[in-house]
């Protein structure tokens, strides 16, 4: 049996793992600028932040043109873009309210889990094993009210008398 090595992957291989390393940096990371000492000063607005967001993805979205992927048109950009600016401006108010940390935590977790329900209940995705996955879900589903519990602030009351 041979040993796997890194030389046995293919370039689309090399160019989907590198996309999903940059992605897990980017969407990590997108939400930072609003808690600098900067934009607490200026109270920047959240939807502010999100026109920064949406134009920089617009703007960057046509890089792949350099790499001679084809140019297509899809309305189905429309309909996503439907979903990002509520989602991400919502995320920024998140990020103010909970904090980094919490308010990420649980929007990854929960957008983990309805794109899960997207390709297996809509698109009949495949899965290798349902009480497997039914499993995961419970303990994805377990971890997240734990972590939304245990990373929340508690509040404290203090009565006079």
């Amino acid at each position: 049996m041979t040993a796997w090595t890194f030389s046995m992957m293919s370039h689309e291989d090399w160019y989907g793992y590198t996309s999903a390393l940059v992605c897990i940096v980017a969407f990590g990371s997108f939400a930072v600028p609003i808690k600098c000492k900067a934009a607490r000063q200026v109270n920047v607005d959240p939807l502010v932040l999100q026109t920064y967001k949406i134009a920089a993805a617009f703007l960057t979205s046509w890089l792949v043109l350099l790499w001679g992927v084809p140019f297509s048109f899809s309305p189905w950009g429309f309909v996503s873009g439907l979903f990002m600016v509520p989602g991400g401006t919502a995320g920024y108010y998140g990020v103010q309210m909970a904090g980094l940390a919490t308010a990420q935590g649980i929007w990854c977790s929960l957008k983990v889990l309805v794109a899960f329900g997207w390709g297996l209940l809509v698109f009949h995705e495949p899965v290798r094993s349902l009480l497997g996955t039914l499993t995961s879900i419970g303990f994805m589903i377990v971890g997240l009210v734990g972590m939304s519990y245990f990373s929340s602030i508690e509040m404290t009351t203090s009565s006079t008398t």
